[in-house]
């Protein structure tokens, strides 16, 4: 029977990166495995959600572990045990965080108790307002530059408030196509209103980066001008409609050191969670074996969000421009002899294609041809896109 002896590394309230396998844990007996947490509870309505992931030793890659016992308890209140949605991901139904109360994460496998320190929720000063600035950096290729948005954020609060925070965001894209297409081919000159448009896509990226900021010094509670990461603008984020969501945790200074910490090692390391910085340490112990290395923080947060949305008339032409794409391909009845070979000749080239009109002439109503247009250029999935539109998404 294998003992596999947990040791925990806990990460918390960044989204977890690397190439990961979440049912293949090659550890060998008798190995030390440590344990990877990804989790944190805000005043913000739940689900909140705890990843769990393991690696064979200190910088290691990681994968997600399964069936573990774990529970987020309030302090003189409820507590509540979290479903394992997927493996590895553990979620809460009821639970729902409040300021001014305290919060522990605890965590049981194989005869080991984890336990943080009871954090408190304090309260998250409004965010004022986000802004950007277009640019044009210069990269390494001296021919090449980067176009994108740096984004600013300002906040302030009550000068015996919270004066640390920590920022994550979502961005949501609207994609669009060159040419499209709204009608289906049936043959015969005959079309019907397509029951599939690929010509209007989302697609979505969530922050990975270490983001803080903080007041502390100041002679008054006022962040200004906070810089948030450098958009760039490929994968045609701002050609149609894009959207930023903003995520403000305020933080005590216990926190942010060990936030800042983590972010100067990692400066070094690269990826944030693929490796585990041996020296920063967080609030959770082994209670059950106090002589095991413990790393991590589980975060209680009080949190503000923010949804920017960018239209194309809001950012510079030189960024909402779309890439070129060929104009559709013609086919002619007249080039066809017999003519008996065009209809043949276009239902083949829609199977790797897709309609955009038909051809007229100025003396007749009848098509003389069609206009045929590659995926790249007509279908947004091509690109990378969900045809379905988020929830959230105001037009």
């Amino acid at each position: 029977m294998k003992v596999v002896k947990i040791q925990l590394i806990i990460s918390i309230g960044i989204a977890l990166i690397g190439c990961l396998d979440p049912y293949n844990p090659d550890i060998s007996d008798g190995q030390q495995a440590i344990l990877v947490v990804d989790g944190i509870i805000t005043d913000q309505p739940g689900p909140y959600t705890v990843k769990i992931m393991q690696s064979s030793s200190l910088n290691s890659e990681n994968i997600f572990t399964q069936g573990l016992e774990v529970t987020i308890e309030e302090e003189n209140g409820p507590s509540e045990l979290l479903v394992e949605s997927s493996p590895g991901i553990y979620q809460t139904n009821n639970l729902q965080g409040v300021v001014g109360k305290s919060y522990r994460l605890a965590i049981n496998n194989q005869g080991q108790r984890y336990e943080s320190s009871w954090e408190t929720i304090y309260a998250s000063p409004a965010i004022d307002s986000i802004y950007f600035e277009a640019e044009s950096r210069a990269t390494t290729d001296k021919e090449i530059d980067q176009t994108g948005i740096q984004f600013f954020v300002d906040n302030h609060g009550a000068e015996n408030g919270v004066r640390y925070f920590r920022y994550e965001w979502e961005e949501t894209w609207q994609l669009g196509v060159n040419w499209r297409s709204g009608n289906d081919y049936l043959g015969n000159d005959m079309v019907a209103p397509t029951s599939n448009p690929v010509w209007r896509c989302w697609k979505n990226r969530s922050s990975t980066s270490i983001n803080l900021g903080t007041t502390q010094g100041l002679s008054k509670n006022v962040l200004s001008g906070h810089r948030l990461d450098f958009i760039p603008s490929n994968e045609e984020r701002f050609t149609e409609r894009y959207s930023l969501l903003l995520k403000q945790y305020a933080l005590q200074e216990k926190e942010y050191r060990f936030w800042k910490n983590l972010q100067e090692s990692n400066e070094e390391l690269g990826s944030l969670f693929d490796k585990q910085p041996a020296n920063v340490v967080g609030n959770i112990t082994n209670v059950t074996d106090p002589g095991v290395v413990v790393l991590g923080y589980f975060s209680a947060a009080g949190s503000q969000e923010v949804r920017l949305y960018l239209d194309v008339q809001d950012v510079p032409g030189w960024l909402s421009k779309r890439p070129a794409c060929p104009p559709p391909d013609q086919l002619l009845k007249a080039d066809y002899i017999p003519r008996s070979d065009y209809e043949p000749a276009l239902i083949q080239r829609l199977e790797a294609g897709l309609f955009i009109n038909f051809i007229y002439s100025e003396f007749s109503t009848i098509p003389i041809g069609a206009l045929v247009s590659s995926p790249r250029c007509s279908d947004c999935t091509f690109k990378g896109g969900d045809l379905n539109k988020p929830d959230f998404w105001d037009e």
